[in-house]
């Protein structure tokens, strides 16, 4: 039997190569990132920072990914911040301006929502989503802030990405242009944000969402948020509707449980009137 040897006795050279192989996002490729991040040190520091000099792309890329979350030396986030800064500006691949970007949101360096302002309207979606990663990990963030500019993107994937993180938020994280943003959302061209705008809007008590959910919840197969979304509104009126909806779906569980907490809470807003 081969002899498989353990995190501590691969050589930083071998596990640098084997994060290099195959495709960016394979599992045994980040292992070995991880375990490069766990081990740190200067011969890990150095070998990451010679991957940004790469003439290859893929090589800068995992450079970044490697140098920006290295547990030691002590100094190590700002030594990396040191090194990828500068190469924002001189970088012209969308896969290597991903990865520093979102290396940079690791390292809580001041100097990081500045830089990476910029790309905030780069022709990249990917660099764009990474910039919506990095500037919420920005010492003191406002998410919202951040968020909002992102709910209007272009592309399907950040629009998706600036919605889930809006998602985490509290119903009381409430302003007029988040409101106006979502309403937008209820015409997106993916069902699952024109759904997640309609339950937030729900959560927010705003009757601009009443409408397209009294006629979503009338369709033959019904999404869980529209059903979560009659539950946070409180509106006595769609009753009947959720439960024309009881008997259906019995074996999708989070559906069922889901329209029974939402008929209860109907029931007792009905009955509180």
């Amino acid at each position: 039997m081969a002899h498989d040897p353990g995190e501590n006795e691969r050589t930083v050279e071998a596990l640098v190569a084997t994060a290099l192989r195959g495709v960016p996002e394979s599992s045994e490729a980040w292992e070995a990132i991880r375990v490069l991040h766990r081990r740190g040190g200067e011969a890990v520091f150095d070998a990451a920072s010679a991957l940004l000099r790469s003439r290859l792309p893929h090589e800068r890329a995992r450079g970044a990914d490697i140098l920006a979350q290295l547990e030691q030396p002590a100094d190590v986030r700002s030594r990396a911040a040191d090194r990828m800064l500068p190469l924002l500006n001189e970088e012209q691949d969308a896969q290597v301006l991903s990865s520093l970007i979102a290396g940079l949101g690791h390292l809580e360096d001041a100097r990081v929502p500045q830089a990476i302002a910029p790309f905030r309207d780069h022709p990249s979606a990917q660099v764009r989503g990474a910039v919506l990663l990095s500037l919420l990990k920005s010492p003191g963030a406002e998410p919202l802030s951040v968020l909002l500019p992102f709910l209007d993107d272009v592309d399907e994937g950040v629009r998706g990405l600036a919605m889930a993180h809006l998602r985490t938020l509290p119903p009381e994280v409430d302003t007029p242009a988040l409101r106006d943003s979502l309403v937008r959302r209820m015409d997106d061209g993916s069902p699952v944000l024109r759904a997640e705008a309609v339950l937030l809007l729900a959560q927010r008590k705003d009757p601009r969402m009443l409408a397209p959910l009294r006629k979503a919840l009338r369709r033959s197969r019904v999404r869980q948020e529209f059903v979560e979304a009659a539950g946070a509104l409180g509106e006595p009126t769609l009753l009947p509707a959720l439960r024309a909806l009881e008997g259906q779906r019995q074996d999708d569980r989070p559906f069922t449980r889901v329209l029974a907490q939402a008929i209860a809470l109907l029931e007792k807003g009905d009955l509180d009137q």
